[in-house]
């Protein structure tokens, strides 16, 4: 048995349920990573604005495209509008700037990144401002159902053939449920065995809303701004236990348990051993027995806790998102 490669969104469209995250691999290391990961088969690519990787991704798929070694329709997309651009005419210079960057017509998905509005630092930059006096981020209260109705005229006029959110409260996304005349397809989040989120998976799942979980494995490789704890999923002992039942390495049982629990993955790593290791996590399935195990791990443990922007009034440090 091996779990699904695919979710259907509440668009019909097909969504690859394992991609390949991209946050903070940039330049030749980026470009030979999803070189290689497109090789082993790898169809969903996430990135962002603010990831400043665009560019390279463009270059990747389209000389792969080119030689005819991939199809644009067999590839996934995923980019996003930074929490700087919420205002709705930003937000469409981002997207417009972003099918640039990545030389596409349009991409397969388009989510907020944040509903937490900031000061960009100067025109043209996506990088937020800091106070120097108070060492804070200079926060924009932005109503974000005026970001998402930007989305939705991009979604109208194809440049993007799903719209989403990300890191979003329940309250938040419901707030944007109400006011859509397009439902969001997909809601990304950080998801992994110490942090299941199980409210948020009932509800999206109640609307019909797919979900993406980055920092699956645990993130070790985070930013030195966001490791606040030390804790490390992969020497979990239960974690080991059934990595050696099922003669898979730990990576692979962390996120086994999140395809079987419905998600789609997004694990980074510019290691081509780590990028086949992280692809064979669809070649089984855990039992249901096991997966109940690995439920009981859950403890409410973030590995992004976005502590520079907790004085933001959208932000909301004890609800899911």
């Amino acid at each position: 048995m091996s779990v699904p490669r695919f979710l259907t969104l509440n668009t019909g469209c097909r969504f690859p349920t394992l991609g390949l995250g991209t946050y903070m691999l940039q330049g030749d290391v980026l470009k030979q990573t999803l070189d290689f990961a497109l090789f082993l088969g790898y169809r969903h690519i996430d990135t962002a604005a603010s990831y400043e990787n665009e560019t390279e991704i463009g270059e990747v798929l389209g000389d792969r495209i080119q030689a005819g070694k991939l199809s644009r329709k067999d590839v996934f997309i995923t980019t996003k509008i930074p929490s700087t651009c919420l205002r709705k005419s930003d937000t469409l210079e981002s997207a417009h700037k972003s099918l640039s960057q990545l030389k596409m017509k349009n991409v397969d998905m388009l989510l907020i990144h944040h509903p937490w509005g900031q000061v960009k630092r100067k025109e043209g930059e996506n990088a937020p401002l800091i106070n120097n006096s108070t060492g804070k981020r200079e926060i924009e209260k932005v109503d974000f159902i005026e970001t998402w109705t930007a989305l939705e005229s991009l979604f109208k006029d194809d440049f993007t053939k799903n719209i989403g959110l990300s890191n979003f409260t329940i309250g938040q996304i419901q707030r944007v449920l109400s006011a859509a005349q397009i439902p969001p397809a997909n809601v990304q989040l950080e998801c992994h065995a110490y942090y299941q989120q199980q409210k948020l998976k009932a509800f999206c799942d109640s609307n019909d809303i797919a979900l993406s979980a980055y920092a699956p494995i645990g993130a070790v490789n985070r930013p030195d701004i966001h490791k606040h704890n030390t804790e490390n999923l992969t020497e979990d002992p239960l974690i080991i236990e059934l990595s050696e039942k099922y003669e898979k390495t730990p990576a692979q049982i962390l996120l086994n348990f999140l395809l079987c629990r419905g998600f789609a993955v997004l694990p980074k790593s510019s290691s081509p051993g780590r990028l086949e290791e992280n692809f064979n996590a669809l070649s089984f399935e855990l039992s249901e027995e096991d997966i109940k195990k690995i439920c009981t791990l859950d403890r409410g443990v973030r590995f992004y806790n976005f502590l520079y922007i907790h004085h933001h009034p959208e932000f909301f440090e004890n609800e899911e998102f």
